[in-house]
């Protein structure tokens, strides 16, 4: 195994996951990145910040109906459920694990990075772009005004609307409003962010649509036997990469659901460069070593590991 430690800006087809030094210590212990549910995620108002757009449409649409479609909606008490209770075509939970595209920033170091104690790791880009699949992504965030996303959403309504009728067909409906739109929210962030320069992975990990239909319209709580089999499910990626059943782990005074993504030895072979935090005493020998106590194959492509040189206050 061949580690160079060096101040040589590392290979450019990277993506960086800022942590704590001891978060970086059990991705590579346990060889896995952790992907935490969407909904706690730092930013508490990124989530609403789509959905606002998506609810302001949702009534758009509404208002734009004829009142005998009106009327029969009122009458219709699945689609009258569903424009009342708008949120629940978020019943599919959302698992991500988030990157910068920038290295050795010092706004990642404050906000993700133990405020410059921690550890920045360099991933291979183009290996998380390879496993997207169906419901699994790894994409570039894009940052959208609110008056973009209002002109993006609510052509995707009309469109779904022409094509599935709110009435005759309002379960198709649904599952096209789901699938089209609602499956974009964990990749679109208000421009404020546009500094952070960020890359996802994430898996959208839903009950079935009849499940679905039956816990948020019918009122048919699923129970106890239902959610732990949903919990439990695991997802098969390639190579033998796997999505892990849910998980959760104590921040502060909560719990948080997560799930692994089991990289295996692949791991040492994603992880492209290792950049030591401002304040982070850890010395690269001493990192090197560790990476080579923890390669079972004692092979690697890492090939940079060096200390940030951000003067950090």
């Amino acid at each position: 195994m061949c580690i160079k430690i060096t101040e040589k800006i590392p290979f450019e087809n990277q993506v960086y996951h800022y942590c704590s030094l001891e978060t970086f210590r059990l991705i590579v212990e346990n060889k896995v990145l952790f992907m935490s549910d969407y909904h706690y995620m730092n930013d508490s108002s990124e989530e609403k910040y789509f959905l606002d757009v998506f609810e302001e449409e949702m009534k758009n649409l509404y208002d734009g109906l004829s009142d005998e479609e009106k009327a029969r909606i009122k009458s219709n008490d699945y689609m009258k459920k569903y424009m009342t209770s708008l949120s629940e075509l978020y019943a599919n939970v959302c698992f991500i694990c988030c990157f910068s595209n920038i290295r050795d920033d010092l706004n990642q170091w404050r906000a993700y990075g133990d405020d410059g104690k921690g550890i920045c790791i360099g991933f291979d880009k183009s290996f998380f772009e390879g496993l997207a699949k169906e419901r699994f992504f790894a994409e570039n965030v894009t940052y959208k005004t609110k008056e973009e996303l209002h002109s993006i959403i609510s052509e995707k309504l009309i469109s779904i609307k022409n094509e599935h009728s709110l009435i005759e067909d309002s379960v198709e409906f649904t599952r096209e409003v789901k699938r089209q739109i609602g499956l974009k929210r964990a990749k679109v962030k208000n421009p404020a962010f546009l500094a952070e320069n960020e890359f996802r992975i994430g898996l959208y990990d839903s009950l079935s649509d009849d499940a679905i239909k039956q816990y948020v319209f019918d009122d048919i709580h699923i129970g106890a036997t239902g959610l732990k089999q949903y919990m439990e499910d695991i997802h098969d990626l390639d190579n033998n990469i796997k999505i892990s059943p849910v998980d959760y782990r104590t921040n502060k005074n909560r719990l948080i659901p997560y799930r692994k993504l089991e990289l295996g030895s692949e791991l040492f072979k994603v992880i492209k460069s290792v950049t030591i935090g401002p304040l982070c005493q850890a010395s690269p020998v001493e990192l090197a070593k560790f990476l080579v106590c923890k390669c079972d194959n004692c092979f690697c492509g890492i090939d940079t590991i060096y200390k940030s040189t951000l003067t950090y206050v």
